[in-house]
């Protein structure tokens, strides 16, 4: 486990499905991660076992649990995919579910745990994303901890009735070391 300043950041478990489940399905949660289309309970229960026996080497990818430092609360996921080895880089994603866990500082300090892994545990020099160009609460809050606008791909997703670009931005292992010069994670609460 990886322990930020709110967040504790561990294995996906099997029991985290019903917690899952209750925002999983909800569209302005699902709009943001691609295609607001339902999942049914087996469709993410085959997802999710996937990704809780996924090797980053052989599969490419880690899932982890975000969760309340505190409480125990499970409060998202964060990933990192597409691990490229020889190039060192791999792709981030952050869902925070409960839309009353938003604008408190979790979905910062489970990024810049999950940073930290990605460059400290995983060896890895550069981590990119892309977001909604609209999705202005993600925006800042990865800016924040050091990632940069790379450009727009325009009108790549239908949202809503209309075509939307994505914001692709990125990391490297410097200018995160630069952005968050006293983060620290600990193993231990």
């Amino acid at each position: 486990m990886y322990y930020g300043d709110l967040t504790c950041i561990r294995a996906v478990e099997p029991s985290n499905l019903d917690e899952v489940l209750k925002y999983w399905n909800d569209l302005n949660f699902r709009r943001l991660l691609g295609p607001p289309i339902p999942w049914s309970r087996r469709y993410l229960e085959t997802w999710l076992e996937k990704r809780i026996t996924a090797d980053p080497w052989k599969d490419k990818m880690i899932e982890l649990a975000i969760t309340d430092k505190q409480s125990g609360k499970f409060l998202g996921f964060v990933h990192l995919e597409d691990i490229k080895r020889p190039h060192s880089r791999a792709e981030f994603g952050i869902s925070i579910h409960n839309p009353d866990n938003l604008s408190k500082g979790y979905g910062t300090d489970a990024t810049r745990v999950m940073l930290w892994v990605g460059f400290n545990i995983l060896g890895l020099n550069s981590i990119y994303l892309d977001t909604m160009e609209d999705n202005e609460r993600s925006i800042r809050t990865y800016e924040k901890v050091g990632f940069q606008r790379v450009g727009i791909l325009r009108e790549t997703e239908f949202i809503d009735g209309s075509f939307k670009g994505l914001l692709v931005m990125d990391i490297l292992r410097d200018e995160f070391e630069k952005a968050n010069p006293t983060f620290r994670v600990k193993m231990k609460p």
